[in-house]
């Protein structure tokens, strides 16, 4: 390996990722040329902000393992993009959560302006909401806070803002690659071990889906059946110990299905002209269908 001016690493090969990433640096390896510290930090910090790359750090919160590490990159690798200077507001709703009270808590992110106690606040560029209550999190407590500044978490208790909720100017939101979900591939009949229990396990459901876009379920019309859509058995694993353990509900699982969906074999299309029967419109009406790739 080329000499390198590297601390906090004893072996070069952890560079590599950065390296190959970047063509001047990649060059510079190549040739044998010497590689400086600061060079390859800037790189990786440029690598960790366009999030084409990841850190990994094991450890123990527990145990008190690798907790220095981690602070030490957070607060040196990850630092704010925004600035507090007067700008026009704007945040974005990350997280739904539920406390034990069944308060309804939204956690947004600012990424620009001031958010003040008392402001009323566009959500996505229609409706409006009123801030009456605000809070931040402080060794796990919720504190009352009467303003929150650009970079920081402010939770509200709302009952209308819903994941990835805007609030104020959409335009200021960092652009990012959108990724969706997936959609679920099995589905199950849950029902209650005890059959009292329906409405709570209803409002549990309806609870834990408001914060999981992963998890839907749906009352069957006919039959009545409370149906899950799911990804796999880990996660019905997840939401029967959470049921059982935060909503105090035991539930009864059948054995899952796959999701039956029909793919058209071939393009097809038809239309129907203008007062020729049986069309009853004064219009003439086409209708195309395509396949999907599969997948």
């Amino acid at each position: 390996y080329p000499n390198m001016c590297v601390t906090n690493f004893t072996e070069s090969e952890q560079w590599d990722t950065v390296i190959e990433g970047n063509d001047d640096l990649l060059e510079k390896y190549m040739s044998g040329k010497s590689l400086e510290a600061l060079e390859l930090e800037q790189e990786e910090s440029i690598r960790f902000h366009n999030c084409s790359l990841f850190p990994v750090y094991h450890g123990s919160a527990k145990n008190n393992i690798g907790i220095d590490n981690l602070i030490e990159v957070i607060t040196n690798k990850f630092y704010s993009s925004t600035h507090r200077g007067p700008s026009e507001l704007c945040g974005n709703v990350f997280k739904i959560e539920y406390s034990e009270k069944r308060q309804r808590l939204a956690y947004i992110r600012l990424y620009s302006g001031v958010l003040h106690l008392r402001d009323s606040v566009r959500i996505s560029e229609k409706e409006k909401i009123k801030i009456t209550e605000m809070y931040t999190s402080i060794n796990g407590e919720l504190c009352k806070i009467d303003k929150a500044y650009s970079g920081e978490i402010v939770i509200l208790q709302n009952e209308f803002l819903k994941l990835n909720s805007v609030l104020g100017d959409t335009k200021l939101l960092p652009q990012r690659k959108k990724i969706e979900n997936p959609h679920p591939l099995l589905q199950t009949t849950v029902e209650p071990s005890k059959p009292e229990q329906r409405e709570m396990l209803l409002d549990a459901l309806l609870e834990i889906s408001d914060s999981d876009p992963l998890l839907r379920y749906y009352v069957d019309s006919t039959t009545h059946e409370i149906i899950l859509s799911f990804l796999g058995k880990v996660q019905m694993e997840v939401i029967s110990a959470l049921l059982q353990e935060k909503y105090h509900v035991e539930i009864e699982l059948k054995e899952p299905t796959v999701i039956y969906m029909e793919r058209p074999l071939k393009n097809a299309e038809y239309t129907i002209h203008i007062e020729v029967p049986p069309n009853p419109f004064w219009a003439s009406i086409g209708l195309s269908v395509s396949p999907l790739p599969l997948g």
